[in-house]
């Protein structure tokens, strides 16, 4: 799966809010970025159409990266099983969901 993900500063802020880390610093946020786009992929994989994926601006896209992060970030992790869970129920959901999974022909 080759697509182009670019990830704000502004999306990499709120994203580092996520995990309660405020200070920036280049090897944590490379970490972040990878995560975000991880789990966009998986969104992807998933049936999640790649627009509704990188869209930062939705609510549940937003929700989704939020436990992701919350699960896979950090070595010594207690909470990752509750917030992986979270998430694939969340992936799930939006996998079910038609305006998630299938591209708008919308006609200007």
């Amino acid at each position: 799966m080759n697509i182009d993900i670019e990830i704000s500063k502004e999306f990499l802020t709120t994203a580092r809010g996520y995990i309660r880390i405020t200070a920036e610093d280049t090897v944590i946020d490379n970490d972040i970025t990878d995560l975000i786009k991880a789990c966009m992929l998986d969104l992807i994989r998933n049936g999640i159409t790649s627009k509704k994926a990188t869209d930062t601006n939705d609510s549940l896209i937003k929700m989704a990266i939020r436990l992701y992060l919350k699960a896979e970030y950090g070595l010594d992790n207690k909470n990752h099983e509750k917030y992986r869970a979270s998430y694939e129920m969340l992936r799930t959901e939006l996998a079910l969901t038609r305006d998630y999974t299938e591209v708008s022909e919308d006609v200007e």
